[in-house]
């Protein structure tokens, strides 16, 4: 009888932590937007392509867009990490697309917007720009 209630215990464990880890929903597109930025200061291109959709990963497969990144920074040496400071400025999501606005300081402050789409492997960058600084814009003249 003990083994019995043993086994019926074990097992009601082991399916409440299969509903737990099938219901995580895993990162937010902040979150991958933080680390896809973070990924481009730490020159770790093998992150990069992990979290970047087909539309940025240049038709290439894995190896071959690593290889492709290390060859155009290879000049970068090991100081060309800037150590940047990354925060999110902005963030929109809907069901399967979201735009995340990142806010970098190193030296400067650059944002940048951050496009993302949901796959079925979770949120993954479809689109990278530099966001323009409407603030130093100054008026238009009045006529």
């Amino acid at each position: 009888m003990p083994i019995v209630v043993a086994l019926v215990i074990v097992g009601l464990l082991l399916l409440f932590m299969w509903i737990s880890v099938g219901r995580e929903p895993g990162p937010g597109p902040s979150d991958v937007a933080i680390a896809y930025e973070r990924a481009w200061d730490e020159l770790d291109f093998g992150l990069l392509y992990d979290l970047s959709g087909a539309e940025l990963r240049d038709g290439l497969r894995r190896d071959q867009f690593i290889a492709a990144k290390r060859a155009a920074y290879a000049n970068a040496g090991k100081d060309a990490r800037i150590g940047a400071r990354i925060t999110v400025e902005t963030s929109i999501a809907g069901h399967q697309t979201a735009l995340v606005v990142t806010r970098v300081v190193a030296g400067g402050v650059v944002r940048n917007n951050v496009m993302l789409d949901h796959t079925a492997n979770g949120w993954v960058v479809i689109g990278y720009s530099l966001r323009p600084d409407t603030e130093a814009v100054p008026p238009a003249p009045s006529t």
